[in-house]
């Protein structure tokens, strides 16, 4: 058993007794002088849990000439642990026989040795599935001033180090003030990748992981770990502002860009190494484990399989972190990139097509919750649960509202059509185009010489991903349509159009706001009753002032089945 002290540069902060023959720290008293690890709050078994997730910075070889030059090897016991040096703060252990300070072991002198390369081996950094060895390889070079970190990805198309630099990519745009590490990437020559980051901590200032936050004191029952993370750092020095803009900003980035590796070790907050006082929040690094990186599935996740992802963090689940947040407006939901640019941004990093499709559309649905969560809407597994057994009718979905606009003339039409669609947007509903449900080219195609209603009919799918989301169908717009593709409308396709828009939109989820044309009662009721057939929870007619004769001065309930009838002056 050899006898060491804890030192935080060439401060003491106790004495600990290890097990060369266990790898066990065996005793450790503290100094309590608050510089000891856990802010000052350490033990024995705290000691325990800071050795074991210790990095491993450098080999036996290299400290052990660079000890040799001062003079001081005596034994090679204190080399197990490499002295307990680290990149990210100024702890090491120093054998109690050994005249050492921090200058003779600190990570600037080995940038003589190994060309300057030191070995990362943090165990808990990353995924064990993250390459053929078993981890990421990872290393600092010391040739650079601050030194830069490097990370070479080989295993799933090397698409964690993609998503460093595409998460670097997703904060540029956001243009916050949330700091971030930036990372930058390049393809080897044996098709690995390759990114790299500068260092963000110094000699002066160090990283403390949120883990060693919260385990620094005892927690109150009535008291979550999330919210204990915020008060501590709050009594430490952080304004509450900055820590939980700092911590709602990273949950919703982390949302979107589905990183379930946001672990306790992965974000925390940077100290001075002089007066150990809190400077603020560490910057977001580590992304690595996002985007699905290890999936090799095809088809895109549902809303329900998105939210049921176990993620690494004060909860397991998405849902639980989203609960925490306070401002949801912290990012700016028009600055993400869009999901034709994501895929794009994959396919140019060599990941095959169908890979960066997949990785689009699951992109694709967290922007449309991210959307909802903004305008108020709680994002819960229990609720899309139950979305989905009351919206599947016969193996398709129902919608929410079908809106019917009824005015001969275009008159305030217009102003109404958009604010009941604002008004639903409003709600959470993300507007999709009506086009894109059904395009005129597939009327065309399905008719090729005669307008082949049954064909055009048979043409109606189900589309992924539309629930929750509202589409505008105008008949005129259909006109403009067909006559942009050089083609001549006449009424029989047009009317076929809207019906399978419609009928596209409602079977898939999507609300729909009808401006209907046709006066005719028989129209109106065709429309009705198809609404009906598709199991649409709210009808709603809006009947415009020119118009109000159609109800034949009837009262809105005498108008069956209609939900809601609304006459605008």
């Amino acid at each position: 058993m050899i006898k060491y002290y804890l030192m935080h540069k060439n401060d003491v902060c106790g004495s600990l007794a290890f097990d060369e023959n266990s790898g066990r720290i065996l005793e450790y008293k503290d100094n309590k002088e608050g510089f000891s690890p856990f802010l000052g709050n350490c033990d024995v078994n705290r000691i325990r849990k800071w050795w074991e997730m210790r990095a491993v910075p450098a080999s036996r070889t290299m400290i052990q000439e660079m000890i040799q030059k001062t003079g001081c090897l005596n034994t090679e016991s204190y080399l197990a642990k490499n002295l307990a040096l680290s990149m990210t703060d100024t702890y090491w252990i120093c054998p109690a026989d050994a005249p050492l300070d921090y200058d003779d072991i600190k990570f600037s002198n080995f940038a003589l040795y190994n060309d300057g390369k030191i070995p990362y081996h943090n165990a808990t950094s990353y995924d064990p599935n993250a390459s053929l060895g078993g981890q990421m390889e990872k290393y600092w070079d010391l040739d650079y001033n601050p030194p830069v970190l490097v990370k070479e990805s080989y295993k799933y198309y090397g698409q964690q180090s993609i998503n460093e630099v595409f998460a670097t990519y997703l904060h540029e745009l956001q243009n916050s003030e949330i700091p971030f590490v930036k990372y930058y990437g390049t393809i080897t020559e044996d098709h690995g990748i390759l990114c790299k980051c500068s260092s963000f901590t110094s000699e002066k200032i160090e990283l403390i992981s949120a883990y060693e936050i919260v385990e620094s004191s005892k927690i109150r029952n009535s008291t979550s770990l999330y919210d204990s993370y915020i008060e501590t750092c709050v009594e430490n020095g952080i304004s509450r502002e900055q820590i939980q803009d700092f911590m709602d900003y990273m949950i919703l980035t982390d949302f979107v860009i589905s990183n379930t590796d946001e672990h306790l070790m992965n974000f925390g907050v940077l100290r001075d190494a002089d007066t150990m006082k809190f400077v603020g929040p560490a910057p977001i690094f580590d992304s690595g484990n996002s985007m699905f990186f290890a999936d090799d599935r095809k088809i895109p996740y549902t809303r329900v399989e998105l939210l049921e992802r176990k993620i690494t963090s004060f909860y397991q689940t998405e849902e639980k972190m989203l609960a925490k947040v306070q401002n949801r407006k912290i990012v700016k939901e028009d600055l993400f990139p869009t999901p034709e640019k994501v895929k794009e941004l994959y396919i140019s990093s060599n990941l095959p097509e169908w890979k960066a499709d997949m990785i689009s559309q699951n992109y694709t649905t967290k922007l449309r919750m991210l959307h909802e969560f903004q305008h108020g809407k709680t994002i819960s597994l229990y609720h899309e649960k139950q979305k989905e057994k009351q919206k599947k009718v016969a193996g398709k979905f129902s919608a929410d509202k079908f809106i019917m606009i009824y005015d001969n003339s275009d008159q305030g039409k217009t102003d109404l059509l958009k604010q009941l669609c604002q008004d639903m947007i409003r709600e959470g509903y993300e507007e999709i185009s009506a086009s894109k449900l059904y395009p005129v080219e597939n009327a065309f195609q399905a008719s090729q010489f005669l307008f082949h209603q049954n064909a055009v009919t048979h043409e109606i799918k189900v589309i992924p991903d539309c629930d929750h989301s509202v589409t505008k169908i105008s008949a005129k717009d259909i006109y403009e349509e067909i006559c942009q593709k050089g083609r001549v409308p006449n009424e029989e396709m047009v009317n076929q159009v809207v019906e399978i828009r419609i009928k596209t939109a409602l079977l898939s989820g999507a609300s729909v706001i009808l401006d209907a044309s046709d006066l005719r009662k028989t129209r109106r009721e065709h429309y009705l009753r198809l609404a009906e057939e598709c199991h649409v929870k709210t009808k709603e007619l809006h009947v415009m002032k020119n118009e109000h004769k159609l109800l034949n001065g009837k009262s809105p309930s005498e108008e069956k089945g209609w939900d809601k009838i609304e006459k605008h002056q």
